[in-house]
């Protein structure tokens, strides 16, 4: 596994302006000194510090997706949304006092 860095200016830099100061997760305008850099592939599942691997995230999406593949972040997005979206038809359907 890929040890974890500090990535130079000159690489933030880089990532920042390739995605143009936007996360690459949910696509908030992103101001450079709040900036991180996400793996795309995180190094706990075989992923490398190389640029290609890096991607502009905000905290909060970083912080979210943690060690998980976009793909995976977004199956577990998914799965969460369905969870209200059915909790909350099921609320409206039944009456949330019989609950």
């Amino acid at each position: 596994m890929a040890e974890r860095r500090k990535f130079s200016d000159v690489e933030k830099k880089s990532v920042y302006a390739q995605y143009n100061g936007k996360c690459a997760i949910c696509g908030k305008a992103v101001k450079y000194k709040r900036m991180t850099i996400d793996h795309i592939v995180p190094l706990s599942q075989g992923g490398t510090n190389e640029y290609k691997n890096l991607q502009l995230a905000c905290h909060s999406c970083n912080r979210m997706k943690n060690d998980f593949t976009v793909d995976q972040f977004y199956s577990q997005i998914k799965k969460i949304l369905m969870h209200h979206v059915l909790t909350e038809t099921r609320d409206l359907i039944i009456g949330k006092e019989n609950i």
